[in-house]
């Protein structure tokens, strides 16, 4: 039995994301996973704070450069290779509800009663900034979460 030979890396994933990670192999993409740190080794400060009146959609995609934007600027810092970097975000909203990760268990028992019987959207935006530019995606997609009971949501 032959092993597969890893693909050579054609990009820098700015995600830790073990999702984006799988989607990029399935699709047969080499990458490196570009760590986000700042120069004293702590993580950027990525502001992920929805500004005042922003729209989901303008969320997403503004948290999605400013990854995109950390991560460009790290390969000179780091001495890296010149490769495109590849950055997303994802958000659920409800109308203009956001919502963000969960603090906790009971943030997200919380949410899940939100969601529940109710149609949401999940906006994903996805960027790449090579060296002739940045090139950018939105992707939208309707979701109805079933009914559910407290048991099923615990």
């Amino acid at each position: 039995m032959t092993q597969a030979t890893p693909m050579p890396p054609q990009l820098y994933l700015a995600s830790g994301s073990p999702r984006r990670q799988e989607l990029l192999q399935q699709a047969g993409i080499g990458f490196h996973t570009l760590v986000l740190r700042d120069e004293a080794g702590a993580k950027p400060d990525v502001d992920e704070s929805v500004l005042p009146d922003e729209a989901p959609e303008a969320y997403v995609q503004r948290v999605c450069l400013l990854k995109l934007q950390f991560g460009w600027s790290q390969l000179p810092l780091r001495g890296l290779p010149p490769l495109p970097v590849l950055a997303a975000d994802t958000t659920v909203c409800l109308g203009r509800h956001i919502f963000g990760k969960p603090a906790d268990a009971d943030d997200a028992v919380r949410m899940l009663h939100e969601l529940a019987g109710k149609e949401h959207q999940v906006l994903t935006a996805v960027a790449l900034h090579t060296a002739h530019g940045v090139h950018s995606a939105l992707s939208r997609n309707r979701v109805r979460l079933a009914s559910l009971s407290e048991s099923e949501i615990r």
